[in-house]
């Protein structure tokens, strides 16, 4: 070999084992920090899951949420000696403690200085208090005193000896601020340090106040909805109560009122020109309605607050459904409506409260009838599904209803179409149905309705459980017409 060569090959520095040494050397270290870096990380990842698990598992308790959360940030960190979570209350003015971490360092401080920490209020116009100052400046602040965040609540010398329980050096103060508005403030208290935080650790100091901000909003609004809940639900016992006192008080009267205009009908009071017929039998008819409305509204009163009772027993429902087609045969005669009822081929046994569904049949007639025009036809029919159930169907020829009055169908104090096109003009209160529909789910049916469009008739189905207990030998026992 050259030795010219051989000079230059020792001077490189490549090729010198102690810088090769110092290079692995420097490698080794900087792979020793990444995984330092790394496991640091993973733990921060790891501690803001378990906070996110708190708030999604304990929204509706804000005392709840803010104590757990606090209690985790400590126990789950190296570096993080305390934390402590105020609201404002804007009815005294001030900041509450809802929660501060329960650690033994802190237990240990409050027994120390024989102080407790726990629900302290501080005054929102404490200048001295660096927790209402980045309340009113809506800014984070920093302070390595304690007592700049116990004040006025501790004295100086208990505030220096609970920080040096704890060992805390520096304590960040954060406003927690959701949709432009403070709702309170952050403290985050760390341990003494030579040298700066990592960027990873200050890093989470800054996200933790704001995912507190938005889980402590959330408690709020979620526990706003439930006292609004609350609420509602005594204005709707009130309302009932309401209804089902005025109803009584104005069914009597009602009462009253067409006994009378009867017996004056009747010629119970002596003979009557046509006009006053005329004007009685309108009286009569009103009455009448004005009861019908009353004794809805008691139902469904009765049906929303859980007080409505069925007394259900065996009937045969194709004999019911007879029954009731004959009560309303007058009312369409009078109109020119074809009222049919076609009588299965044998009796299905239901287990039922007679009245009641009586009065879902007179409600569903009624309705055919009103939307019917004259020479039109409605026909009642009775017959067994696949899934054991009776089943009644009320068919007419009538207007029918479109796809958007079908959505309103059912609905309290919803009418189909306009009024003007019914027969009987003002008719009809819109809970005839809705009523109707309760009733039937009471017993374990369903009810629904069925049209191809205006123009093209309606069919109201509903549906009641047979009740297979009952054998044809048995069926005489059955009671025949309603009382």
């Amino acid at each position: 070999m050259d030795p010219t060569q051989k000079s230059s090959q020792l001077q490189n520095p490549k090729n010198d084992p102690s810088q090769i040494q110092d290079e692995l050397t420097h490698v080794n270290e900087e792979i020793y920090k990444k995984n330092l870096e790394l496991a640091e990380t993973n733990k921060i990842l790891s501690l803001l899951r378990q906070i996110d698990t708190i708030i999604l598992s304990t929204v509706t308790n804000i005392q709840q949420v803010a104590q757990q959360v606090s209690n985790i940030i400590v126990s789950e960190s190296d570096f993080i000696k305390m934390t402590a979570i105020f609201m404002i209350d804007k009815n005294s003015n001030s900041i509450l403690q809802v929660a501060m971490s329960q650690t033994e360092d802190v237990k240990q401080a409050e027994h120390d200085i024989n102080r407790t920490l726990q629900e302290i209020k501080i005054s929102l116009d404490s200048d001295n208090n660096i927790v209402a100052n980045s309340i009113r400046q809506r800014k984070n602040l920093t302070t390595h005193e304690l007592s700049d965040i116990f004040t006025p609540i501790l004295t100086k010398s208990e505030s220096d000896r609970f920080q040096e329980i704890i060992q805390n050096g520096l304590s960040y103060i954060y406003p927690l601020i959701v949709r432009d508005n403070v709702i309170g403030v952050m403290v985050i208290s760390i341990q003494k340090i030579e040298k700066s935080l990592p960027y990873y650790k200050i890093d989470l100091i800054d996200r933790i106040p704001k995912i507190i901000a938005i889980a402590l909003d959330n408690a709020i609004l979620y526990q706003n909805i439930q006292n609004a809940n609350e609420r509602l639900k005594e204005v709707d016992q009130l309302k009932d109560e309401f209804v089902s006192l005025a109803s009584h008080e104005l069914r009597t009267p009602m009462t009253v009122i067409k006994s009378y205009v009867w017996m004056f009908l009747n010629g119970k009071m002596g003979e009557l020109n046509q006009n006053q017929k005329t004007y009685l039998d309108r009286i009569f008819l009103s009455t009448e309605g004005l009861i019908k409305l009353v004794n809805d509204m008691l139902n469904i009163s009765r049906i929303e607050s859980g007080r409505l009772t069925i007394e259900p027993a065996p009937l045969d429902i194709g004999v019911l459904v007879s029954e009731a087609v004959s009560e309303m045969q007058a009312k369409a005669v009078e109109i020119g409506v074809n009222l049919a009822y076609n009588k299965p081929d044998s009796p299905l046994i239901v287990k039922a409260d007679m009245g009641r569904i009586k009065e879902v049949l007179i409600n569903l007639i009624g309705n055919s009838l009103k939307f019917t025009p004259k020479e039109g036809s409605i026909i009642a029919t009775v017959d067994s599904n696949k899934q054991g159930f009776a089943l009644v169907r009320i068919k007419d020829t009538g207007r029918g209803i479109s796809s958007f009055d079908m959505l309103k169908l059912f609905k309290k104090f919803n009418m189909v179409g306009d009024t003007h096109l019914t027969k009987d003009k003002g008719q009809g209160t819109g809970l005839g149905l809705y009523l109707s529909k309760s009733l039937i789910e009471l017993h374990g049916g369903r009810i629904w309705a069925e049209s191809e469009g205006e123009g093209k008739g309606t069919t109201f189905s509903f549906t009641l459980p047979i009740d297979h207990s009952f054998t044809e030998n048995s069926i005489d026992a059955v009671p025949a017409v309603a009382d």
